[in-house]
């Protein structure tokens, strides 16, 4: 029933709570280095978004609390500037880190590039994306003639005041428009005292929104234009290009891991084609071991899963799950106990991981053990009756 997951076919328990979700909805969490629902005590060091999610970090301002001594997003070059923004209202189709990065590096000053890629799918100039979404704002806006021919000066700072909502909504937001188009309007379009937004920026239901609504971003000249009809390709583009020669490495993830989410076999053999075309240039890269290993897996090729699988758990004892498709890549290729010794370990960095419970409740079965089958269901029921105390 969450948000965004109406459409997911199976739901369950499992879904991880991860900070790429923390992040937008909180001050500061504070995961366990690479864990997966682990936190340190408190899990949130700051509750409430703060300044300097958008301003940067403050020491230096309150030391010298001066003009330039702190972010203003305002004066940055477009692409920093916009990333202020994009870091919680641009998901696109999959965002991809950079290797070694994570999401709370992001810093305000920055470009999104400098830490992970978003990737959307490729429409014509002026398409937004074909389903309406809840974080697609700036896509929206992007696909808008007023944006496109302000040659970068529209952004989101333009209309919204982030340190104050208007008491006066029509009002403020009319007043925005009529700075742009303060010319002749049409003899059929209403007095110029009217809401621009109700007719302009409607309010839509998101696609992965919920029983919601959401204010439309593309600004359509004629109020009843829609282009949910129009069918995108499968190509991915880059919302802008990564740096520092990720170009190829972030589009295959993008690839596979929206092939994986989607269940297409199209999009994952392309992303792993393209992988195993510059692997070399990143020997040991933890994002692209894991892409190879699952696609490996769901290609029915567990053996050669597992080195990829194997080499992770080496390198990332603290994942569950590393240890969870290890496992099961183990026991496909014929070593059970083996299988049986990295469920085991998962469920152990992770008491409600319900899919490696379930896998190896089957093992257990296979092997004959009916009280460690009994005694995994009984601890099961007792992690999900009694709290996730024991992971978080």
């Amino acid at each position: 029933m969450a948000p965004g997951y109406e459409h997911v076919a199976e739901p369950d328990f499992t879904r991880p709570v991860t900070v790429e979700c923390l992040l937008c909805h909180s001050g500061q969490p504070q995961p366990v280095a690479n864990s997966i629902n682990r936190y340190r005590a408190p899990v949130f060091a700051a509750t409430a978004i703060s300044c300097e999610r958008c301003h940067g970090p403050s020491t230096q301002h309150l030391r010298r609390p001066a003009p330039g001594s702190i972010v203003n997003p305002a004066k940055l070059p477009n692409a920093e500037r916009d990333s202020v923004c994009e870091q919680c209202h641009l998901s696109g189709v999959v965002r991809i880190l950079n290797p070694g990065k994570t999401f709370s590096d992001f810093a305000p000053g920055e470009s999104l590039e400098q830490v992970y890629t978003v990737y959307r799918r490729a429409l014509p100039p002026g398409i937004p994306p074909t389903r309406f979404k809840v974080i697609s704002h700036p896509e929206q806006l992007a696909a808008s003639m007023c944006a496109r021919k302000s040659n970068g000066k529209l952004w989101c700072g333009t209309c919204h005041d982030p340190h104050e909502k208007p008491t006066r909504p029509v009002s403020y937001y009319r007043d925005r428009c009529l700075s742009c188009h303060a010319g002749q309007f049409p003899a059929k379009h209403p007095a110029s005292n009217t809401n621009c937004v109700g007719c302009h920026m409607p309010r839509r239901k998101a696609f992965d929104g919920g029983h919601t609504v959401f204010t439309d971003h593309r600004i359509v000249r004629q109020p009843a234009t829609e282009v949910d009809s129009i069918v995108p390709g499968e190509d991915l583009v880059a919302w802008r290009e990564p740096l520092g020669g990720f170009a190829q490495r972030n589009l295959g993830l993008a690839y596979l891991t929206a092939g994986l989410s989607e269940k297409s076999p199209a999009l994952i053999v392309r992303g792993y084609r393209m992988l195993t075309e510059i692997q070399a240039q990143f020997p040991g890269d933890p994002a692209i071991l894991g892409a190879f290993g699952t696609a490996l897996l769901l290609g029915k090729q567990p053996c050669e899963a597992k080195i990829a699988f194997d080499q992770l758990v080496r390198t990332n004892p603290m994942n569950p799950a590393n240890e969870e498709n290890a496992g099961r890549a183990e026991a496909l290729c014929g070593d059970v106990p083996a299988g049986v010794q990295h469920l085991e370990r998962a469920l152990d960095l992770d008491p409600l991981l319900l899919s490696a419970a379930g896998t190896l409740e089957e093992l257990y079965r296979q092997q004959g053990d009916i009280a460690k089958q009994t005694a995994l269901q009984e601890r099961m029921r007792k992690a999900f009756t009694e709290g996730n105390s024991q992971s978080r």
